[in-house]
């Protein structure tokens, strides 16, 4: 009996230096909601974007005075911090920020107080288009009567498309639509992107090179009109 009360009372006592020995910064951070959003989903290289958002408590009490870690994020992998915006009264945070290429933002909050948490977030994705233009376009007949064109396209900006399909089209004033006779890819010749292709095509009309350009990339380009009789 003596024994058995000697145990139960050394558990009991470890029992309460245990509980006693739980550090503060163990307990619980409360979550907190970083939100982000951004002005514009579509852009032309060059040009910036607004990033904002808010910072909050769980209850939805703004945090003021924290720092949010902006990054610029593509094909999932987010390079180092481009801004540190810091909340204002109302938890409200903002940035204006360039991106060089179609990607996402990614915000976060590291907390400094240990009752708090982290937390983060995503923007949408923002299309960035780079500019193309063709630099010259010429057309003609050939001795065989097909219609010969030949010019040049540039990229003036960051990047350059590859490949570079180079439509040649006609112009229908039957239907009123442009309706491409051939493509083929420019290639670089030393000094610029050049393209030539032809067309055995009968009827006079009127003729442009066209460069579809890409979605999430390049706008799209035309050339001169040129009449071919």
């Amino acid at each position: 009996m003596i024994i058995r009360k000697l145990v139960a009372g050394t558990i009991a006592a470890a029992a309460l230096l245990t509980a006693g020995a739980v550090p503060a910064s163990a307990v619980e951070a409360q979550p907190s909601t970083l939100t982000t959003t951004t002005g514009s989903t579509k852009i032309d290289a060059g040009k910036t974007v607004t990033i904002s958002g808010k910072l909050t408590k769980a209850d939805a009490t703004p945090i003021a005075g924290a720092a949010v870690s902006i990054s610029f994020c593509f094909n999932g992998f987010c390079g180092e911090a481009q801004a540190t915006p810091v909340t204002d009264a109302a938890g409200v945070y903002s940035a204006k920020l360039t991106p060089i290429r179609t990607g996402n933002y990614h915000a976060d909050f590291f907390s400094t107080d240990p009752a708090i948490g982290n937390s983060g977030a995503d923007t949408p994705k923002i299309v960035v288009l780079h500019p193309a233009k063709i630099t010259s376009f010429a057309a003609g007949r050939g001795a065989d009567k097909a219609v010969t064109a030949s010019g040049t396209i540039d990229f003036p900006g960051r990047y350059t498309a590859n490949p570079i399909p180079v439509e040649l089209q006609y112009f229908s004033f039957s239907t009123y639509r442009w309706t491409s006779v051939s493509t083929v890819d420019a290639t670089w010749n030393g000094t610029t992107w050049a393209f030539a292709t032809s067309a055995d095509h009968r009827k006079p009309g009127a003729w442009r090179a066209f460069y579809a350009g890409a979605p999430e990339m390049f706008h799209p380009a035309g050339s001169d009109l040129v009449f071919v009789l």
